[in-house]
Order: C-alpha cells, then sequence, then structure tokens
C-alpha cells in the first residue's frame, strides 16, 4: 500500500484504511474451512486430566469457604462498630 493509500491518525502516523468486510454469501462459503480450521485447534489443547479437574474444583470451593468465612467476620465486625458508634452519639 502507498502513503498516498494512507490517512494519517493524530499522531501524524500512517494508518491503514479499514477493509470492507466480507458479503454474506462469502461468509457461509468459508464456514467449512473456519470450523476445519477450530477442529486443528481444538486438537492442540491439552486438556485437564479428571483428577486435576478435581483437585482445582476443590481447591476453588475451599477459597470460597474462606471468603465467605472472612466477610462474614468482616460484615459482623462492622456492623458492631456502627451500633457502638450510633449507640454512643
Amino acid at each position: 500500500m502507498t502513503m498516498a493509500n494512507d490517512t494519517k491518525n493524530e499522531s501524524g502516523k500512517a494508518v491503514e484504511q479499514e477493509q470492507p468486510r466480507p458479503g454474506l454469501f462469502a461468509r457461509i462459503m468459508n464456514a467449512p474451512q473456519f470450523f476445519a480450521e477450530v477442529r486443528q485447534e481444538a486438537n492442540k489443547v491439552t486438556w485437564p486430566t479428571w483428577a486435576e479437574t478435581r483437585v482445582t474444583t476443590i481447591a476453588v470451593f475451599i477459597m470460597i469457604l474462606l471468603a465467605v468465612v472472612f466477610f462474614a467476620l468482616v460484615d459482623w465486625a462492622l456492623s458492631n462498630i456502627v451500633r457502638l458508634v450510633l449507640n454512643a452519639v
């Protein structure tokens, strides 16, 4: 692409113009190739084993339980502090 076809942004750098999107028919015709590429990429994924999935799930539930306990304690403490301040006034 030549400089004549480029536009410039605020900083003065050349920016390529956006290409028009392909039409609906062209996208439909490219669908089988797209899904074949998706299948190829999915085959490259290293999926976790059932044991790894189980361990991570347990870890998530433990972290949720810890967060519940933490926020319950903070809520209890703050509500007692607010109650003391409001009763002292």
